[in-house]
């Protein structure tokens, strides 16, 4: 089959990627697989090593690969169970057209029950922030956001105002952790007195809650957040896709 014009116009980091991205398709990479170091992938392909790196950044950046401090960088898992878009709230809230805001109700350090720990992938006697804040949209309550993040890999985090700001956006910019994929499950449930309080419902109003861990691009856990939505404001869309 004759090569396709447009490929030899493509960057040679590009064109690697893409060579890459073939094989894990294909299978011929699986899940977990080490891919060449940036030296290797320079003599392989004939390219500097800036082209090489180039080539694995995309790779990590698209989440088809995740680097181990020391080890190397690894062909990520291909499909990742999600809801929604993942996007942050605000960005998901301004998509649909409305005015996203918040309020902290509650932010503190707080030595997480073993359960979360384990959810979180600390160890016994680290610290978490624990983040609890009502998402309004058009000055509607339509969310009650528990967030535990561990805090070694956020100092400081208790300085900052969440009240306006993006959480996303801070972890990535401040503290270089860019959430890139998620595992999350929803269930219908009967709202506390208090959640149901905090949006607005009549008791016994059947209410949505999304359970969700958040990774970083290196398999660090960075958040793990229970999300209680109102039914009557918020339409779930399953599928598999990646953050960022």
């Amino acid at each position: 089959m004759p090569a396709n014009p447009s490929q030899h116009r493509s960057p040679l980091y590009f064109r690697i990627q893409q060579g890459i991205l073939e094989q894990i398709q294909a299978g011929q990479l699986q899940h977990g697989a080490q891919l060449p170091s940036e030296a290797d992938m320079a003599r392989q392909y004939q390219v500097s090593r800036i082209t090489a790196k180039r080539a694995l950044d995309e790779l990590v950046r698209q989440g088809r690969a995740f680097r181990q401090q020391g080890r190397g960088t690894f062909v990520a898992q291909a499909r990742i169970r999600d809801i929604s878009s993942f996007r942050n709230f605000s960005e998901d809230i301004r998509a649909r057209g409305f005015s996203p805001s918040s309020q902290v109700l509650d932010f503190r350090e707080v030595a997480p029950e073993a359960a979360m720990g384990a959810r979180l992938h600390i160890s016994e006697g680290e610290h978490a922030f624990l983040l609890k804040r009502l998402r309004l949209a058009d000055q509607e309550p339509v969310a009650v956001e528990t967030a535990y993040l561990p805090c070694r890999l956020c100092p400081g985090l208790l300085q900052e105002d969440l009240s306006s700001g993006s959480l996303y956006t801070l972890l990535a910019e401040k503290y270089q952790r860019v959430p890139t994929w998620a595992d999350a499950e929803i269930e219908a449930v009967v709202p506390t007195n208090e959640q149901a309080r905090l949006l607005a419902l009549k008791a016994g109003t059947p209410v949505l809650v999304a359970h969700r861990v958040t990774y970083s691009v290196d398999y660090d856990v960075i958040e793990s957040v229970d999300s209680v939505y109102r039914g009557d404001r918020f339409t779930f869309y399953t599928g598999r896709q990646f953050i960022g």
